[in-house]
């Protein structure tokens, strides 16, 4: 008997011809993400699932590092599993020797017994040499639990506790309940996105959703001064990055400075200031992720949430550039997106006060604004747009994280 973790991948299995594409990719991902935890194990796919192949000395907590993985997108649930290969055990030979699956069953049994609760076996036989049905080994082990452990009542529609017990052509996998995972497409998937990125609840939400599409994310983020290179792992918006590679994979942070196009705003007395520094907001993250090869903007916009996120604001941004913008928080409520923020442990990081680029804004922003309004504004007002643009992306700075880990910027 030996230690594996197995993943199920529920989307995946939709896919089609293009199936081993995403599963690839998926496996890639799983291996980084155990390779980032110090550990270069084996992962084999079989069927709809991947086992993790955990070396027979370890003996770290194998629990722990299950609990990590369920961060992966692409990754529906996952287990830590008891495996019997078939080379040892010649599960296909008529009647074959179940006695350690039984003694096993037994003892995982005992571990998870809880007074007055209830129980159930789930049987899956993916290779149908197997001799006996689903339901006859169901029924055996059941009654294993039920003569030698206190285990008192069977409930086969909605148990207490589960234990599952998976029959596949290269041996049978035996696991209790199983660990939820985020689902979706695996990281790199569906292509590269660039994120403008704030301090705030919205745009690392809104980041997170867009890797569980299975995209590459990138991101974008507006300062109001340049920062040291000692001090930019300490900035609060990098430690946002930083988390977000949890589930990101390998992430980059740009930091770029607003000084340009504020110094430019100023003592203009500008009704439109707020649009027009969002509207100069996407130009930058469009060149850049134009360099970076990246095919969509995102933002963490909430339709109405405030000022520069009303319909016509929100339309006038969408004009500036001809990039695709896409806007997953669109129609949360934000008690919604707080939810997640939370659950992604970004709560408290995003509570912590910064300086943004907001504190460029003037106190009363207009909420109503037409594109060719500002683009006679921009024209004459702010005549050098282009070589604003140059000037601020030349003072970008860079810091990149691989699932959590800094990593030298490529």
């Amino acid at each position: 008997m030996l230690n594996r973790i197995i993943l199920h991948y529920a989307e995946l299995t939709l896919k089609g011809c293009n199936r081993n594409t995403f599963v690839k990719k998926l496996r890639i991902n799983v291996r980084n993400k155990i390779k980032s935890m110090g550990h270069i194990w084996d992962v084999v796919t079989i069927h709809d699932r991947m086992f993790i192949e955990v070396p027979d000395d370890y003996t770290g907590d194998i629990d722990a590092i299950a609990e990590k993985l369920a961060d992966i997108p692409g990754v529906a649930w996952l287990s830590r599993v008891y495996w019997f290969s078939n080379k040892k055990y010649d599960f296909f030979e008529y009647k074959p020797d179940l006695s350690e699956i039984d003694t096993l069953i037994e003892k995982l049994a005992i571990e998870t017994y809880e007074k007055d609760k209830s129980f159930a076996i789930r049987v899956k036989r993916s290779d149908k040499r197997f001799y006996q049905t689903s339901s006859q080994l169901e029924i055996q082990l059941a009654t294993v639990i039920l003569k030698n452990t206190e285990w008192k009542t069977v409930n086969l529609n909605t148990a207490d506790q589960y234990f599952y017990v998976d029959i596949s052509s290269r041996g049978i996998s035996v696991h209790t309940n199983r660990i939820k995972a985020i689902g979706g497409l695996p990281v790199a998937s569906t292509g590269r996105i660039m994120c403008l990125l704030s301090g705030g609840f919205d745009s690392p939400v809104a980041a997170y959703l867009m890797a569980k599409r299975g995209c590459n994310v990138d991101f974008i983020h507006f300062t109001a001064s340049n920062i040291q290179a000692s001090k930019i792992e300490d900035y609060k918006v990098s430690k946002i990055a930083q988390n977000l590679s949890q589930y990101c994979g390998k992430v980059r942070l740009y930091l770029v400075p607003y000084t340009h196009i504020d110094l430019a705003l100023m003592d203009k007395n500008l009704d439109y200031d707020l649009i027009l520094f969002r509207r100069f907001m996407a130009r930058v993250a469009e060149k850049l992720a134009d360099s970076l090869f990246a095919q969509c903007l995102v933002t963490g916009d909430n339709l109405g949430q405030v000022a520069s996120q009303t319909m016509e604001n929100v339309v006038s941004m969408t004009k500036s550039i001809d990039m695709p913008v896409l806007r997953p928080l669109l129609t949360y409520n934000k008690e919604e997106i707080v939810e997640v923020s939370r659950k992604l442990g970004l709560f408290d990081l995003s509570t912590e006060p910064y300086k943004d680029c907001c504190a460029l804004i003037s106190n009363s922003p207009k909420t109503k604004s037409e594109h060719n309004k500002l683009v006679h504004i921009e024209e004459t007002f702010l005549s050098e747009y282009g070589a604003l643009i140059e000037d601020t992306l030349a003072e970008k700075q860079v810091i990149a994280y691989n699932f959590g880990n800094r990593i030298p910027y490529v």
